[in-house]
C-alpha cells in the first residue's frame, strides 16, 4: 500500500481553471525538498501538483511514466506548467514530447546537468560508488545523457547556482559551480532565460530568489525575444 510520502502532494487552486504546475524534485531528494515552491506557487494561484519517483531505483523511462500517469490523472485540461530540480529536469526534457503542444505551458529548471555531469562521469568509473547513482543517475553521464532537445514552442528558464557549499567535488567541476553541476552545464539550445545565482544545488529550490524569478517566468513568460543571460547576487 503506497505511504502518503509516495503520493503526489496536490494543493488547488481558487481559482478550478487556473494553470498546474508539476514539480519533481533531483535525484536521491524526496517529495518534501519541493514542497516550499509548491505551497509558494500555490500562494500566487497555481494548482500545484508535487510529484515523487524513485530517483535512486528506476531507470529514466521508468520514472518518466510515473510523473506522465500523474500528468494525466490530476493536470485535468488545464495548462501545465513544471518547475523541476537537478534531475527533474532530464525526466521533464524527455516527457515534453509525449505532452500535447496545446497542454504543454512554461518551464523553469533548477540546477539542471542538462549536459551531463562530471560528478556522474567520475563515479561510474568507480565501480563501488557507482551503485548508488541507481540507474537514472547513471543516466546523467557525460555519455548516457541523450534527453531530447527543448520542444521549439516550450518556453523555458533555467536557474543555476553558483555557490559551492559542498567542497568534495569542486576539482570535477569548472569555477562556476553549485557543488554539484557546473554552471555552463545547465545551458541547452532552445532556452529562453539563464540565470545565475548566488545559491547552492541542495536549496536553490527553496531560495526565495528561486521562488520570486520562477513566478515571474511561469506568469510572464520569456523578458526578450532573444535568450538571455543573468548575473546577479540580489538578496
Amino acid at each position: 500500500m503506497p505511504m502518503p510520502w509516495h503520493k503526489p502532494r496536490i494543493r488547488c487552486a481558487p481559482n478550478p481553471d487556473a494553470d498546474a504546475v508539476i514539480l519533481l524534485h533531483g535525484l536521491w531528494r524526496s517529495v518534501w525538498a519541493m514542497e516550499p515552491m509548491a505551497k509558494y506557487l500555490n500562494q500566487h494561484g497555481y494548482h500545484t501538483i508535487n510529484v515523487p519517483y524513485p530517483s535512486f531505483t528506476k531507470p529514466m523511462e521508468e520514472i518518466m511514466q510515473v510523473v506522465h500517469q500523474a500528468v494525466t490523472q490530476h493536470g485535468g485540461k488545464r495548462t501545465i506548467h513544471f518547475v523541476t530540480h537537478s534531475l527533474g529536469g532530464i525526466v521533464t526534457r524527455k516527457l515534453l514530447n509525449e505532452l500535447t503542444p496545446q497542454q504543454t505551458g512554461r518551464v523553469v529548471m533548477l540546477a539542471p546537468p542538462n549536459q551531463g555531469s562530471e560528478i556522474v562521469d567520475w563515479l561510474a568509473r568507480c565501480s563501488p560508488m557507482k551503485f548508488g547513482l541507481g540507474p537514472a543517475g547513471m543516466q546523467l553521464s557525460s555519455s548516457q545523457i541523450n534527453a531530447p532537445s527543448l520542444p521549439e514552442q516550450t518556453d523555458t528558464a533555467i536557474i543555476m547556482g553558483k555557490r559551492s557549499n559542498i567542497p568534495f567535488f569542486r576539482w570535477l567541476l569548472d569555477h562556476d559551480n553549485d557543488g554539484i553541476v557546473s554552471v555552463e552545464r545547465g545551458k541547452i539550445d532552445g532556452m529562453n532565460e539563464f540565470h545565475i545565482l548566488d545559491t547552492d544545488h541542495t536549496f536553490i529550490a527553496t531560495d526565495p530568489r528561486v521562488m520570486k524569478k520562477t513566478v515571474k517566468f511561469l506568469q510572464d513568460g520569456p523578458s526578450n525575444a532573444k535568450p538571455t543571460e543573468t548575473t546577479s547576487n540580489e538578496t
